[in-house]
């Protein structure tokens, strides 16, 4: 019996061959923590007696989801991150201005690659595996896995997803991977790792790829990844000079199901309130009030979603009664989207341009919403309180649909505007 992708990346990081349902202490090729928990993880190992790192080389460290300090208590937390990172002799620490969102500025940096495995405290670090990299989030156990260098994992079974057909206009990967994971349904992606292939692949670029990554994981899927290709070759193409190999599943491989989705569907797609698989045709919602709108986030925060929304508000105006924020995932694709003219037509439309981050999406601590207030925007998740208030109303769709709602006031099928 052949091996799924993530069974050979885990049989490499174990030195011998291993299947899904074995448990295993994998030695993480790398560990990635995000600011908000930085002092947590450091309050936890001096209460553990601990003061040194299994690898501090093993580390990342980014400042995405408070970028900017924008109180005392924050410039004092951030101050604190700082000397922690000393403290531990953390080198992979990315600060204010120098990265930007740590689910997607390491593989610009050429840090992740296909075979990798990450462990992490952000649930997102799934995108990794939009070059091939397993990202596994530890959340509440990295603590641990900073102190010993692992901790116990089951290894996941895989389902197997090859996608067809083209987007029709209008139509966006985000749109598709909303609809996709709620057709595939939560009970056949729990603690399971989504695996993409098929024809269709040849046709989706890095934004694409992230959100594909992104998306199972607000079904309870442990992981995604998509097999390495051309593709991921000339993205890595004067980014490493680490050697890396391609993989793929064995045609033999056991899955615990296989899919084929077609990428033409009829209609973007929003997910309504209360969760993200709440997922409806834009017609169903449409004209529903929106007051405040962000487009970014690891979800939809990629160069590529700057020109989508850009193809919409080119030459409008934002309605006088919505705010919409927009933020580059990362320095380098806020320094495109400069080079592109993007933020200049963002701006002239009436659009905030925030910091490299989160946005946001990281608890609504950078523009959240006021109660009584209705958003419509590329984050990844939409219960209650995400935007600072639980007494708000959120709605998630792709770039294109977020653009044309934030010019409308209400939610609007972007097929109008293009």
């Amino acid at each position: 019996m052949g091996q799924t992708l993530t069974e050979k990346i885990l049989s490499r990081v174990m030195g011998k061959p291993v299947k899904a349902g074995e448990t295993i202490y994998p030695v993480p090729d790398l560990m990635t923590v995000h600011d908000w928990y930085v002092v947590n993880f450091d309050k936890a190992l001096i209460d553990l007696g601990v003061d040194t790192l299994y690898d501090p080389n093993r580390v990342l460290i980014s400042t995405d989801h408070e970028p900017v300090a924008t109180n005392p208590a924050s410039a004092e937390r951030q101050k604190k991150i700082r000397q922690i990172v000393r403290k531990y002799g953390i080198k992979h620490f990315y600060d204010v201005g120098r990265g930007g969102l740590g689910h997607i500025f390491p593989m610009e940096m050429g840090m992740i690659r296909p075979g990798m495995l990450v462990l992490a405290y952000d649930t997102h670090v799934t995108n990794y595996g939009a070059v091939g990299c397993l990202g596994i989030p530890m959340v509440f156990e990295i603590p641990e896995v900073l102190a010993c260098g692992s901790v116990w994992i089951s290894v996941p079974e895989t389902v197997r997803v090859n996608l067809t057909g083209k987007l029709k206009a209008g139509m966006t990967i985000r749109d598709v991977s909303q609809k996709m994971i709620v057709d595939i349904g939560e009970d056949n992606l729990d603690y399971l790792v989504v695996e993409y292939g098929g024809p269709s692949l040849n046709d989706i670029g890095f934004g694409g790829r992230m959100t594909l990554c992104n998306n199972p994981l607000e079904m309870g899927a442990k992981s995604a990844l998509i097999e390495s290709d051309e593709w991921t070759v000339n993205f890595l193409k004067g980014r490493t000079d680490v050697p890396y190999e391609l993989q793929k599943s064995d045609p033999d491989a056991r899955f615990k199901s296989v899919h084929d989705y077609d990428l033409g569907l009829m209609e973007p797609q929003v997910a309504a309130p209360p969760r993200p698989d709440n997922v409806v045709g834009v017609t169903t919602v449409a004209g529903t009030p929106v007051h405040h709108a962000f487009i970014g986030s690891c979800a939809n925060g990629s160069i590529e979603d700057m020109r989508e929304a850009a193809t919409v508000l080119r030459g409008r105006k934002v309605h006088e009664g919505v705010r919409l924020f927009i933020t580059p995932a990362t320095q380098e694709i806020a320094v495109k989207a400069g080079e592109e003219g993007l933020i200049t037509e963002f701006m002239n439309a009436g659009a905030v341009m925030t910091a490299p981050g989160c946005g946001p999406c990281a608890g609504g601590r950078i523009a959240p919403m006021a109660p009584g207030e209705n958003s419509i925007n590329t984050g990844t998740r939409n219960d209650p309180g995400r935007l600072g208030t639980r007494e708000g109303t959120v709605y998630l769709a792709s770039p294109l649909t977020v653009a044309a709602s934030a010019i409308a006031g209400e939610i609007a099928d972007p097929r109008k505007y293009l």
